[in-house]
């Protein structure tokens, strides 16, 4: 399999005691600390078809909670001068077999068959509190149309 450098993904936090967030940066609001997230959220439209996507939202540090055992080191904040840091990115979306959403992180080249690296989030396939890393088929990977996935590495194709 071809190394590649995977994408990082955003440490996780619970927004509101439950929903899962992801933590991209930190500013002081006016008073208080204030959260950059970004939370997945699925939906049903009008032809009955489900939609995935991101809501970016500031939210009071009091309403969040982290996790055990993950690293918020990472998580930018303001230097001197600086009113907001540029936030962490979040990578590109995809659907997997079944229409759950994932984040594609990499591809990578199997032996026989190209696969993605895949971050899971709770609720869309993944068991427990955190993100759960996989690898799936390409051929079970759906992109999105209005997504940019140029930035995902690949290690380079053969002739």
């Amino acid at each position: 399999m071809d190394a590649v450098k995977p994408l990082q993904m955003p440490p996780m936090v619970l927004y509101q005691g439950k929903t899962p967030a992801f933590l991209l940066a930190w500013r002081r609001g006016t008073d208080r600390w204030e959260a950059r997230l970004a939370v997945p959220q699925s939906r049903v439209d009008v032809r009955g078809e489900p939609v995935h996507g991101l809501n970016y939202r500031w939210a009071p540090a009091g309403e969040l909670n982290n996790l055990p055992r993950v690293d918020y080191s990472a998580v930018p904040r303001p230097g001197p001068g600086e009113t907001e840091p540029r936030p962490l990115r979040m990578p590109p979306m995809v659907l997997v077999k079944g229409g759950d959403p994932a984040f594609l992180l990499a591809w990578r080249r199997g032996t026989d068959h190209w696969e993605g690296f895949l971050a899971v989030p709770p609720g869309a396939g993944a068991q427990g509190e955190g993100v759960v890393h996989v690898r799936v088929g390409a051929g079970a990977i759906t992109k999105l149309p209005e997504v940019d996935y140029s930035e995902v590495p690949a290690p380079p194709r053969e002739a």
